[in-house]
């Protein structure tokens, strides 16, 4: 994929930047201080039992450890859990878990702390674990490590699903009388750091388990500094306060001058990631698929994966599923737009939104039959790519006579308090917005399909409802035949292109860089558990590294 040359631009943007924030002289990190940058804090805060996306898991993920490992080529790796095995004829996954595991606290991690964690995130509705919920019939302890989970029904994609649930100790939280409300300040977990400190949007700060059961690791701290403003985290890497940026997807245009430092290694992997245009179904006209296809055929998505991404994405498949999970994805479902002129495009829709009888005023604004001009928000976050992904979309709307205002949110506050908040579901009309996909396309089901729905869910959220698509993705969550799930899912991709329930933009890749004048021993193994798919962030990469 060619990279497009934004140096210039990313010059300005990284070597002004501190002096309009006002970071002052460059301080190193004491010597064995591992510093990470990101730009949201844990919407779960430390409470694990509320974790529901990367950010959760990324903070509370160096604490406490999951089941198993789920890895990004499919495959599950032993972690808590050393073996287990599907019991087909009773319907049942059995796990075995590792005698030396224990807490920080000094008691050993059994069976009855797994069954412990299900039962209570099944009970409560929590965002852990609770997507396997209606799948279980009930857990046994069999024995100190060895706990059983008897289906109620046959569930493809149970094992990483579960797997990769993190487990948290049974005589801590039984004691809790509101779990949804505790505030987990002295954190026990059974990973390889224990808790020292955690300030909201500022910081969380680690130090290193001498007992952890695996092997202390050789980091003696890790802090996680939580940067609003990705400019401000890119310059403060670039100046030595920061060892690592496990996640630059969003921010490709400041990439470049990090390729020219020679302490700077810069990671550019493949990622199953869907960026899209997602609208609000609620709004209309948003709500009518042929009005959506006109949008979709006159977006200019090269220029968006040219300029906003920097090149770092590729162009869509349009059934979600993105290409590089090549076992499931549909690889004719592709943007019909491709190899278009862009004045062939802009035409076909202007001709789709005369036919749905949007007409244009005197100075070139569409409007519905009732004569309101089609004038609409897009949202977007704070990460430059997005902002101006945002305004391309802007541009090309304009040629079809719709108005848009780009409006800038950080994370905390457009994901939990406005799109997935449950609250303002007629606050917003349009986000720029992606998503990464497990290698199971369990995801996409759970996505646009869920049973049953919570606010969190992307078809809730959006107010998108397609009982054919909707039943199908929900048969293919229980369907243990391989080569039947397989053509559901493709059947499932096809009918999604067709109802462009979001508008794809691309497939990001996915960027992320450390330096190596510090640490060695660097480990971007691609796990995939509880959402976190950002290697360099994960305990796997962590308990490898070691002071130079």
């Amino acid at each position: 994929m060619r990279r497009f040359n934004l140096y210039k631009i990313a010059f300005i943007l990284l070597f002004s930047a501190p002096l309009l924030l006002g970071l002052g002289a460059c301080t190193k990190t004491e010597s064995n201080r591992l510093t990470m940058g990101w730009t949201e804090g844990p919407q779960a805060g430390l409470n694990p039992f509320l974790a529901r996306n990367e950010g959760d898991y990324l903070f509370l993920g160096l604490i406490y450890e999951p089941l198993c490992m789920p890895m990004m080529d499919g495959s599950v790796r032993p972690w808590i859990a050393k073996s287990w095995e599907y019991e087909a004829g009773e319907n049942a996954w059995v796990f075995h878990l590792d005698e030396r595991a224990k807490w920080s606290d000094g008691e050993p991690l059994t069976a009855e702390d797994v069954k412990f964690t299900f039962e209570t995130a099944y009970q409560y509705n929590f965002a852990l674990g609770s997507i396997t919920k209606e799948f279980v019939d009930s857990i046994q302890a069999m024995d100190a490590q060895t706990v059983r989970f008897n289906m109620s029904q046959p569930f493809a994609a149970f094992l990483p699903l579960a797997g990769g649930t993190l487990i948290m100790p049974e005589h801590v939280w039984s004691k809790v009388g509101e779990i949804d409300l505790y505030r987990n300040e002295n954190p026990v977990g059974s990973g390889p750091f224990l808790f020292k400190q955690f300030r909201p949007r500022v910081f969380l700060q680690v130090v290193k388990n001498d007992d952890y059961w695996q092997g202390a690791p050789k980091v003696e701290e890790v802090m996680i500094r939580i940067f609003l403003n990705a400019e401000a985290e890119v310059v403060a890497f670039m100046k030595g306060e920061l060892d690592v940026l496990p996640d630059l997807s969003g921010s490709e245009a400041l990439i470049p001058p990090l390729e020219g430092d020679e302490n700077i290694k810069v990671l550019v992997d493949s990622w199953p990631h869907i960026l899209y245009l997602a609208v609000n179904h609620r709004i209309h006209p948003l709500g009518n698929k042929e009005f959506r296809k006109a949008i979709d055929i006159a977006l200019d998505k090269e220029r968006i994966i040219r300029t906003a991404m920097a090149g770092y994405a590729e162009l869509p498949l349009m059934g979600y599923i993105p290409p590089l999970v090549t076992k499931w994805a549909h690889p004719d479902v592709r943007w019909r737009g491709l190899d278009v002129s862009e004045e062939e495009r802009v035409g076909e829709a202007n001709a789709m939104l005369d036919r749905l009888g949007f007409t244009r005023a005197d100075d070139g604004t569409r409007r519905d039959q009732d004569g309101k001009p089609l004038e609409f928000n897009i949202n977007s976050l704070t990460y430059p790519s997005y902002i101006r992904i945002a305004e391309l979309v802007k541009k090309s709307l304009a040629d079809l006579g719709i108005k848009l205002t780009v409006r800038v949110s950080d994370p905390e506050s457009l994901y939990g308090g406005l799109i997935f908040s449950g609250q303002r579901s007629l606050d917003w009309d349009m986000l720029v917005h992606g998503s990464a996909m497990s290698p199971d396309p369990d995801h996409f089901a759970r996505e646009f399909a869920p049973d049953p729905p919570n606010p969190w869910d992307n078809a809730v959220a959006f107010g998108w409802e397609n009982e054919a698509l909707q039943t199908l993705l929900q048969a293919s969550r229980r369907e243990m035949d391989e080569k039947k799930r397989w053509s559901m899912i493709q059947e499932a991709q096809e009918i999604f292109a067709d109802e462009l329930p979001v508008i794809t933009l691309g497939h990001r890749m996915h960027p992320a860089a450390y330096r190596t004048d510090r640490f060695k021993g660097w480990n971007p193994e691609q796990m995939n558990y509880g959402g976190m798919m950002h290697p360099l962030g994960s305990i796997v990469n962590l308990i490898s590294l070691e002071p130079l």
